[in-house]
């Protein structure tokens, strides 16, 4: 029987284990180190608070056979497809899906729907080059500062309403005056007067100066059909405009994308079918529908997958459960390199990690072999604040090795002795690799003298923390990988001083040569000139030590082995573009 005929459900760690590098080195004390690390209870680590119920990612309390639905447990219903005999593609995440607003989503999950439900005017190819998408093409003036661009002859919106140029100059209307999400990356350059209509085929857009990322950054503007928001908008602080159809947004599509919402419970699962009169194309054998899973818990992950009731993993399970499935005849597990780096960020603006004596003392007492080694293995080794695979990547940076030695020395220097130090390390909670690294961190800064108090948290939690200096913690395990594909998104939105709180910098880092060197990058057109100050700013950051560089992800997912066509693109969840995907 294949997979497709089976029947689908939706569905104070306070002992001391010696230094850490020595538990793995012995295949035996390694087991028993990582069984100690699964089994450990949440509960326990200092600094432990109770899920919050609103937007997470890693918080699970149900059981293996449970998804996820904000803390309690529920049973999963069997999602109805939208004809008989349809495809549908089954696959799990590990956070809510917080909103489908085109104009607020900025994690993972929100932009996979958003990628799928909505059209922006350029789209990523597998190299990280903009191709044309909404816009068939594209002109730039000499000058370098106004974009025009041609739509697409026939493309409609899920309401039957054709795509105009008006359209898209209402959603970056909508974009900047909601002043959320990503609107940050063309409120600074763009402003809504210089937004035109040309005709009802083509927009143009003028920038207030020369910003060399900004057709990049356009892969964040989702195209929304006007008419259809201001049909539903309630009262609200836009005028004429209302809420700008905020309510709506947050629980409906009003796109051109490739599938429509389907289904939409926002702690359990969305689900999606495909528009039959999308202006674009399909792979042969794509699917006709999609159902997202909320699903942390690793056990539940592996049944689901293993029975046939679920046909894709996310991107976040332990290496046990990638192994355990590896085994099964009609699993595969595919690797792929990522531009994606795993951080420790560090809050810069708070005692003691404002101290930049103890920030790199912290980079040299981490052990990152055992990290990318034994709880990561096949992640590739970080230098510096950007992924080697970028072209402008500095090879000259020096990339802090495990010194525990240097490390105290450093500290001494400073005038630091034994337990002066004692900081934070937020991560999200109930996810494996989070935890084991977390427990590493604890015990590698133990040997150089620093306390390290465990703090496991809802991912929301950590995102809300992230808006305040005071609150957020010393240390935060974040990944972070480019939500644009370009190296301004590794600068700017984590490291220059005018980017908002959010968790992308938590390093609350205030620097004045980091602001100049992005804003003369992003001033810059020449492509040479611009790689070098690419090169000075790495090396600056790199010397201020604003984070921990763990290691550089290799992005892993279990499949069924009748599902082919995931592709990947150098940019926040692009690689989850239904359309790739097929059965085969």
């Amino acid at each position: 029987m294949s997979r497709q005929d089976r029947t689908h459900n939706d569905t104070k760690f306070g002992s001391k284990l010696g230094k850490v590098s020595d538990q793995f080195e012995d295949s035996n004390s390694r087991r028993t180190f990582l069984k100690a690390l699964g089994a450990t209870g949440i509960a326990g680590l200092a600094g432990c608070t109770g899920g919050d119920g609103e937007s997470y990612s890693g918080d699970d309390s149900g059981d293996d056979t449970t998804a996820s639905t904000g803390g309690e447990e529920t049973e999963t219903e069997e999602s109805t497809e939208s004809n008989t005999g349809s495809s549908t593609l089954r696959m799990s995440a590990t956070q809510r899906f917080g909103t489908v607003d085109p104009a607020k989503g900025t994690d993972y999950t929100q932009v996979l729907a958003l990628i799928n439900l909505y059209d922006p005017l350029v789209f990523p190819d597998t190299e990280g080059e903009l191709k044309p998408h909404l816009a068939e093409d594209w002109t730039v003036s000499d000058d370098n500062k106004t974009y025009t661009f041609t739509l697409q002859e026939g493309a409609t919106f899920h309401s039957g309403n054709p795509v105009r140029a008006e359209d898209v100059k209402f959603s970056a209307e909508r974009f900047l005056d909601l002043n959320q999400g990503y609107s940050s990356l063309l409120g600074n350059v763009l402003s809504k007067d210089n937004v035109v209509v040309e005709d009802e085929q083509t927009i143009s857009f003028t920038l207030d100066r020369v910003h060399s990322p900004f057709l990049a950054t356009l892969v964040l503007l989702f195209v929304v059909d006007k008419k259809a928001v201001l049909d539903n908008a309630e009262d609200g602080d836009f005028g004429d405009r209302g809420d700008y159809g905020q309510n709506y947004l947050n629980n409906n599509d009003a796109g051109s994308g490739p599938y429509e919402l389907a289904g939409f419970e926002r702690q359990a699962q969305i689900s999606f079918s495909r528009y039959a009169d999308y202006w674009g194309s399909f792979k042969d054998g794509a699917y006709d529908n999609v159902v997202v899973q909320i699903i942390t818990k690793d056990p539940t992950v592996r049944s689901l997958m293993k029975t046939g009731e679920l046909d894709m993993s996310s991107q976040y399970q332990s290496e046990e459960t990638y192994q355990a499935l590896a085994k099964e005849d009609d699993i595969r597990v595919d690797s792929v390199a990522t531009v994606t780096m795993f951080y420790f960020k560090i809050n810069t603006q708070k005692s003691p990690t404002d101290d930049p004596a103890v920030r790199e003392a912290m980079a040299y007492g981490f052990d990152y072999e055992t990290a990318r080694n034994q709880i990561a293995p096949g992640s590739l080794p970080a230098q510096g604040p950007l992924a080697p695979s970028f072209g402008v990547h500095n090879d000259d940076i020096v990339q802090p090795t495990y010194d525990p030695e240097k490390a105290k020395q450093i500290l001494a220097d400073a005038g630091y002795e034994e337990g002066d130090i004692t900081v934070q390390n937020t991560y999200v909670k109930d996810y494996g690799l989070e935890e084991k690294m977390g427990l590493l961190f604890q015990q590698n800064m133990d040997e150089i003298g620093i306390n390290v108090e465990l703090n496991p948290q809802t991912w929301g939690t950590m995102t809300e923390l992230a808006t305040s200096v005071e609150k957020t913690p010393h240390v935060n395990q974040v990944f972070y990988g480019p939500v644009y594909p370009s190296p301004d998104t590794v600068f700017y939105n984590q490291f220059h001083s005018e980017a908002a709180s959010t968790w992308m910098s938590m390093e609350h880092l205030e620097d004045s040569t980091v602001d100049s060197l992005i804003d003369e990058a992003r001033s810059t057109v020449d492509p040479d000139t611009r790689a070098q100050l690419y090169a000075d700013l790495q090396e600056h950051l790199a010397n201020l030590y604003p984070d921990i560089f763990i290691f550089i992800q290799s992005k892993k997912h279990a499949f069924a082995e009748d599902v082919k066509g995931y592709t990947f693109r150098p940019s926040m969840s692009f690689d989850y573009w239904f359309p790739d995907f097929y059965q085969g």
